[in-house]
């Protein structure tokens, strides 16, 4: 199990992607480890083949987060996914808020579907959900704290009004039409490059290049 945050190794995914439910006695229970492994098998059988290809790894990746939390968290979202895209923000460049927002309705409505089908002794289901607005407020945030922190990174002596300031400006600069921006944010963000953890794993850090560079 990945540490929160940390993203499964690339080998842990590809062992995902070979599980395979055993029968025991004729009936078909697996152990509650064994939650996200079944999830990953029916996302790579159903969802992943509606996800835009250059999107599949990220929507996966994300699944596997969720999913290591969804029995402590008793299936609720919203008690999952803030937390863990805040922590995600230093070690995520901003393209993959974008490959999230725009496949979460998908997959959200995949957890709904496939979570209470899990044949765990206990069965579990998704008991909180999160909007595609709350969500895309969420990640507007998260954005603007990006930029904030690279703005002011040679700065450790601004001060907070400053700081709040810019906040406030952004905030409404990059959210237009009730949805954010893109254009914005990439004209903000790319210029500055994003650096990759190298404590990850090779698979790991060539996803993140790869996504940092769409």
């Amino acid at each position: 199990m990945p540490k929160q945050g940390h993203f499964a190794k690339s080998s842990q995914i590809k062992q995902l992607n070979n599980f395979k439910v055993k029968k025991r006695g004729g009936e078909t229970v697996i152990a509650n480890n064994q939650l996200t492994d079944f999830l990953v098998v029916r996302y790579a059988l159903t969802l992943k083949k509606r996800v835009k290809p250059a999107y599949r790894e990220t929507i996966q990746r994300m699944l596997i987060e969720i999913c290591e939390q969804l029995l402590t968290a008793n299936g609720n979202l919203q008690q999952i996914v803030p937390p863990l895209l805040t922590r995600l923000n230093a070690r995520v460049p901003w393209q993959f808020y974008l490959q999230v927002l725009a496949e979460w309705e998908a997959l959200q409505r995949f957890l709904q579907k496939e979570l209470p089908a899990v044949p765990l002794r206990q069965r579990l289901r998704i008991t909180a959900s999160i909007s595609q607005p709350a969500l895309e407020e969420l990640v507007l945030q998260l954005l603007v704290k990006k930029v904030v922190a690279i703005t002011f990174i040679n700065q450790p002596q601004a001060d907070q009004q400053r700081k709040s300031q810019m906040v406030a400006m952004l905030t409404t600069s990059l959210f237009t039409n009730q949805q954010i921006d893109w254009k914005k944010v990439r004209a903000l963000l790319q210029p500055f490059p994003f650096e990759i953890d190298q404590s990850l794993d090779e698979g790991t850090r060539q996803w993140l290049q790869k996504l940092s560079e769409q």
